[in-house]
């Protein structure tokens, strides 16, 4: 292969793969000091107690186990608040497929139970996708807020 079809190969490839090391520094991840089980309850319960809206539960795992794979417990979590998400699908109703937020208990393979979410820098490149304004005061202030939420959220389901 020339030198010239590298490059060109690489400069192809780059961007994906920027594009795969900004979104996994996008993502928050906790570990638990607690059983799968127990952080689920507690992630629930500190998303309610938090003002949060917890709108279903996605469990992986069961899906896996009726088709008939195993795989350790692993379970989306989809929180909101409709008095936030309902003004912003309003404004631009794509952004209806990315609200609710979600929040992933997990456990690895061997045993540990982690608590995953999305941090504001993704948040807002998310609500920028859908036509908001990314560089506004507004959204900065608000996708900072949800991340602290998420982050108060997670904190009292792993200590």
């Amino acid at each position: 292969m020339t030198r010239s079809k590298i490059l060109l190969i690489a400069a192809a490839i780059s961007p994906v793969l920027a594009g795969v090391a900004q979104a996994a520094g996008d993502l928050v991840t906790k570990r638990s000091s607690r059983p799968f089980d127990e952080t689920l309850t507690r992630l629930e319960a500190a998303a309610k107690e938090g003002g949060l809206v917890v709108f279903a539960r996605l469990d992986h795992a069961a899906a896996a186990k009726a088709a008939g794979l195993q795989m350790p417990p692993e379970t989306v979590v989809v929180v909101g608040n409709p008095k936030a998400g309902t003004p912003q699908m309003l404004a631009h109703p794509t952004v209806g497929i990315d609200l609710p937020l979600k929040m992933l208990v997990w456990q690895n393979q061997a045993g540990e139970v982690y608590v995953s979410y999305n941090n504001a820098a993704f948040l807002k490149a998310m609500l920028s996708r859908h036509g908001f304004d990314a560089s506004s005061e507004k959204i900065a202030a608000g996708t900072t807020a949800i991340e602290m939420k998420l982050e108060s959220i997670a904190d009292a389901a792993v200590k």
